[in-house]
């Protein structure tokens, strides 16, 4: 009888102490703050058709890019800014929704573009991403933001 007191008040005494121990509390503005540090919201896309080929005539200019390349930097551009119009609202209303999204999207992108242009152009290219005021004024913003 002894033994099972001793457990019981064990126990109880654990069970106290264990609602004793503060568990820090994660302010959603700052946990969000924090991942949106640096956020840039992108630029409205419009109409995808000629956004697309803006891009790609830039790109062939700036980096020298053979006209047999076009098509499939077409194809891949347009994907992605398809998929990231659907998206695009999210900017607005759940920035941390709407860059969980866009990681994997742009990722993909850059992947194709890679294997489509080469290791070097493609480097070449990560070197045109629009900075400061440019950013809101480059077709180019709309593959990076």
């Amino acid at each position: 009888m002894k033994k099972i007191l001793v457990i019981i008040l064990l126990n109880v005494a654990y069970t106290v102490c264990q609602a004793q121990i503060p568990v820090p509390k994660v302010d959603s503005k700052t946990a969000s703050a924090s991942v949106l540090k640096g956020f840039t919201k992108p630029p409205a896309i419009g109409n995808v058709g000629s956004t697309t080929t803006g891009i790609v005539d830039m790109l062939g200019s700036k980096l020298s890019l053979p006209d047999a390349q076009k098509p499939k930097l077409t194809e891949a551009v347009s994907g992605f800014l398809k998929n990231k119009q659907s998206i695009a609202g999210l900017a607005d209303t759940n920035p941390t929704s709407y860059l969980s999204k866009f990681g994997p999207m742009q990722k993909g992108l850059f992947d194709k573009m890679k294997g489509i242009m080469g290791a070097s152009s493609f480097t070449k290219f990560l070197g045109l991403k629009p900075t400061g005021s440019s950013i809101g004024s480059s077709a180019l913003s709309n593959l990076f933001f």
